[in-house]
């Protein structure tokens, strides 16, 4: 029996509370997912910006907000590493061998030698993308047809190379865009002996890394909708882990952490993102959980047994990242009678500005009125608000449109219309957008390579 856990279900994750799982003696291994397609993108922007960037900046630095206050993830988990715990995650996104890089140099800094680093590449298929002038059905496009573009191509790779690495003895196994369950399945499958073609036991290691890839949504966090289902002491959301042995699922948490893990938040998060329960396509497994059982067997304990798969697809997805320009956002709050129609006259009144300057460099345009019909538009009826924000969202060809974007929605305080105020959250950014292709896996060659700290 294998008893793994979770280290992270976005690159921006909190680390203190799956430290608190690393150090509790609770698991051997922990993984992580660490990317979407947002953080997959801003990654590739991070290395267009600087070549020897991309990677997952926690490893080695506090990111913004209350991370300033936890440890880098390296430094966090040092001494589950140093005391012989397994951590895999596809911390490398865009950077697989600088992330390599940062994490032994961390280990180091951190007194930790003699730690065996696994680098897992060859995901970025940039080169075979453009050979095979692969088609893009979200735009219904071929590569050839929009060269000028493409920016990068990353293959979603799965287990195999977590498996290879850990058996050259990494206990550190880190890649690019490793598939969302995959850094589960593989230590799933290694420590257990199973055969990553044995797609029954590959099925079950892959439900046990969906159930505990979104981290807390399992135990909780998503799951709590007041008055409705009540969770307990939301203040430290215990971290998932699970307990994978032949046919057998157990999902826990953190002892002595607060949240829950019960067959409803267990229910909720099998269902999540998956499509065709019967047919959950993975780089791995065909996953089929449509005859998944689920069944209390203690306080924040739930047994999941069922799970099953069929042989993995022949074609892996292709994640492209596109150059769609720049992107600027303007918002402003307004109040008290006439709100609405301030609001909305502001939005027209910047829109017509800007087009008065830039004409066709403005690519998109959105207009939500927040409060007022930014989610539901008119299909729920309701009275008139004390108080709206306008939001404008736009897309331009050069960076020179959107500032100037951003300069006029700057000028509408002083500008008019009348009593507009709380200005603030105005973004300008370059717009990188991602969409899918499928390659054949015969075509995306991979490479471990072990270095030691």
């Amino acid at each position: 029996m294998i008893r793994i856990g979770c280290g992270s279900a976005f690159e921006r994750d909190r680390i203190d509370w799956p430290v608190r799982l690393a150090d509790s003696g609770a698991v051997d291994h922990m993984a992580f997912d660490c990317l979407a397609e947002r953080s997959m993108a801003l990654n590739q922007l991070r290395k267009l910006e600087d070549p020897n960037a991309g990677y997952m900046q926690r490893l080695e630095k506090p990111a913004a907000g209350f991370d300033v206050r936890l440890p880098k993830i390296v430094e966090g988990f040092a001494p589950f590493v140093a005391s012989g715990g397994t951590m895999v995650g596809n911390f490398g996104a865009a950077n697989p061998e600088g992330a390599g890089a940062a994490v032994v140099d961390g280990l180091r800094a951190a007194g930790v030698s003699g730690v065996k680093v696994g680098v897992i590449t060859g995901d970025d298929v940039m080169e075979q993308v453009v050979k095979q002038d692969l088609y893009l059905p979200e735009y219904d496009r071929r590569i050839s047809e929009m060269t000028e573009k493409i920016v990068s191509a990353n293959a979603y790779i799965g287990a195999e190379p977590v498996v290879e690495a850990l058996r050259q003895g990494a206990t550190f196994v880190l890649g690019g865009r490793l598939a969302d369950p995959s850094p589960y399945v593989g230590p799933i499958c290694f420590r257990n002996g199973w055969e990553l073609d044995d797609w029954e036991k590959v099925g079950l290691a892959t439900l046990a890394g969906h159930l505990l890839e979104c981290g807390t949504h399992v135990t909780g966090g998503n799951f709590t909708d007041p008055p409705f289902n009540p969770v307990p002491d939301m203040m430290e959301l215990g971290f998932p882990y699970a307990e994978v042995d032949d046919g057998r699922i157990v999902v826990s948490k953190t002892p002595g952490t607060g949240g829950l893990v019960s067959t409803k938040t267990v229910r909720l998060q099998i269902g999540y993102e998956i499509g065709d329960p019967a047919a959950y396509l993975t780089p791995d497994v065909t996953a089929d959980f449509s005859q998944v059982a689920v069944r209390q067997v203690g306080e924040d304990r739930v047994e999941v047994t069922g799970a099953s798969g069929r042989e993995r697809p022949e074609t892996l997805k292709v994640l492209v990242g596109l150059d769609l320009g720049w992107k600027v956002t303007v918002e402003m709050s307004y109040g008290g009678p006439g709100c609405v129609e301030r609001a909305q006259f502001s939005a027209e009144l910047l829109r017509a500005r800007v087009e008065k300057a830039l004409g066709d460099e403005i690519l998109e345009w959105h207009t939500d009125l927040v409060g007022m019909s930014s989610l539901f538009g008119t299909a729920i009826s309701r009275g008139y608000p004390a108080e709206v924000r306008m939001r404008v969202a736009a897309r331009t060809a050069s960076k020179a449109a959107a500032q100037t974007i951003f300069d006029e929605g700057d000028y509408l305080p002083i500008s008019g219309p009348a009593a507009g105020g709380g200005r603030g959250a105005m973004t300008l950014a370059r717009a990188i957008g991602v969409t899918p292709a499928l390659l054949d896996r015969s075509n995306v060659p991979l490479h471990v390579e072990v270095l030691e700290s």
